[in-house]
C-alpha cells in the first residue's frame, strides 16, 4: 500500500461532558398556561345550571353567583330541574331527592312568555319540598 493510503484519520480527544440540566422556565410557562386554561374553563362551566331561555329584562337585576338549584320554565311548556326535564307535578319529589332544605336557594328561569300560573305552580311544588328562598333570573337592560 502506498504511504498516502496508510495515513490514518486523527480523532480529536473528547472533552469533559457537562452534566445534563433541566431547564425550568419552559415548564413554568406550560404550567401557568394550564392553570389559566382550567381556571377559565371552570368559570365558564359554573355560570348557570339551568337551560337557556329568553329571560325578561330588569334594570335592578344582580348577578347570582351561588346557585344551587335551578328550575327552568320554557315557553314551549317544558320544565327542567337543573338540566333534567321534569313535570311540574314531579318537582316536589325530585327536589326532596336532591336533599333541599329551607336554606336552599332556588333560581327560577322563566321565559318571558311563560304564563304566571305555571311559575306559581312550580314555586308551590318547591315550597311543598321545604324550600323558602326563591329568586328570578333576569337579564340586565
Amino acid at each position: 500500500m502506498p504511504a498516502a493510503m496508510r495515513k490514518r484519520m486523527r480523532i480529536a480527544p473528547r472533552g469533559r461532558v457537562d452534566d445534563p440540566e433541566i431547564i425550568v422556565i419552559p415548564m413554568i410557562d406550560v404550567m401557568m398556561f394550564l392553570l389559566f386554561f382550567f381556571m377559565v374553563a371552570s368559570l365558564a362551566m359554573a355560570v348557570q345550571n339551568g337551560i337557556p331561555v329568553n329571560l325578561p329584562k330588569a334594570a335592578t337585576s344582580r348577578e347570582q353567583n351561588a346557585q344551587t338549584v335551578t328550575i327552568t320554565l320554557r315557553a314551549d311548556g317544558s320544565t327542567f330541574l337543573n338540566t333534567g326535564r321534569v313535570e311540574i307535578g314531579q318537582l316536589q319529589a325530585k327536589l326532596a331527592a336532591l336533599g333541599v332544605t329551607p336554606r336552599t336557594f332556588i333560581t327560577i328561569n322563566a321565559d318571558e312568555r311563560v304564563i304566571l300560573g305555571r311559575v306559581i305552580a312550580a314555586m308551590d311544588e318547591a315550597r311543598k319540598a321545604g324550600v323558602t328562598s326563591f329568586g328570578f333570573a333576569t337579564n340586565r337592560r
